[in-house]
């Protein structure tokens, strides 16, 4: 109504008044919502809503306690873009987890052996949610950097390493076939080992945390902690376009894992420079994103 008055998108702001009156005018939150069967697919716009308040005020308020960078702006170029990303991702939250859900059970199902399942079910809680994580990042270490070394994969992946602003919604801007993808590999890991239901609850809490607060503009001073758990300092190192950092920290949850495996950057420098894809051949747009993978790279940088 306010921007109404103000004559700011009247056209859009009237339609969204008449949609709010006629909503409330059918019911509203008054209208009785049955059982759905399973494998109904759905649109997850209370997931959105939450997600985006919770993650902005959360995050938000990180970047500007602690912030790596101090000037930056919280609409900062291209915001928009990643939160298309954001928008879309929740959206199809639903979609999303049937076809994840389908895919674990018809590929990995093979593998589950039931005896090795009994026996992670019969660790403590706390070891055990350190297990899944440690077995997750594993998993993902390897897929992530087949993401880079496999020129194929990369195209996909080149989308989420394109934003050359960091901050706690740049992560959202990710290729549906990559979101989809390394869900089925690191679920499906999980799902074969056979970690307990609160044990996997709590690994998404964990994981859907550090995936935002590892992209935020945030700097704290972690000590020696630095080599054993990702931290926002380490992820940022990865998104750099700085030459000691191309295809460098590869984990997302336990640093130690690039150490391990000599992929960790070991740099003079305290932070990076510079960020995004070297040549900066990525468009720009949700829809231009999603289509990028399947044409062809510019000349000069093929």
């Amino acid at each position: 109504m306010a921007n109404v008055a103000r004559n700011r998108g009247r056209g859009v702001n009237c339609a969204a008044l008449f949609l709010v009156l006629a909503t409330v005018a059918l019911g509203g939150s008054r209208v009785p919502v049955g059982d759905f069967a399973d494998g109904t697919p759905y649109l997850g716009l209370d997931w959105l809503i939450l997600d985006l308040l919770g993650s902005s005020i959360i995050f938000i308020v990180l970047e500007k306690a602690f912030p790596l960078y101090k000037g930056q702006a919280i609409f900062r170029k291209a915001w928009q873009n990643d939160l298309v990303h954001f928008v879309v991702n929740h959206l199809l939250i639903g979609f999303m987890l049937l076809v994840v859900n389908y895919l674990i059970h018809n590929v990995f199902g093979w593998m589950v052996r039931h005896e090795v399942q009994e026996f992670v079910s019969t660790i403590w809680f706390v070891p055990q949610l350190l297990l899944a994580v440690f077995v997750a990042d594993f998993v993902e270490y390897w897929a992530h950097r087949a993401y880079h070394e496999v020129p194929f994969l990369w195209r996909f992946h080149a989308v989420h390493h394109s934003s050359e602003v960091m901050d706690w919604i740049a992560g959202s801007r990710l290729h549906m076939f990559e979101i989809i993808a390394t869900r089925v590999v690191i679920l499906g890991a999980l799902y074969v080992v056979g970690f307990t239901k609160p044990v996997l609850d709590a690994y998404i809490i964990v994981v859907g945390f550090q995936a935002v607060f590892n992209h935020a503009n945030v700097h704290i001073n972690w000590g020696p902690l630095r080599k054993v758990f990702v931290t926002p300092d380490f992820h940022h190192w990865h998104h750099s376009s700085d030459d000691e950092a191309i295809d460098k920290n590869y984990a997302a949850h336990f640093a130690f894992i690039d150490w391990m495996f000599g992929t960790a950057v070991d740099s003079e420098k305290q932070f990076p420079e510079k960020y995004g894809v070297v040549g900066d051949y990525v468009p720009n747009g949700f829809l231009k994103q999603q289509a990028f993978p399947f044409k062809p790279l510019p000349k000069a940088d093929s």
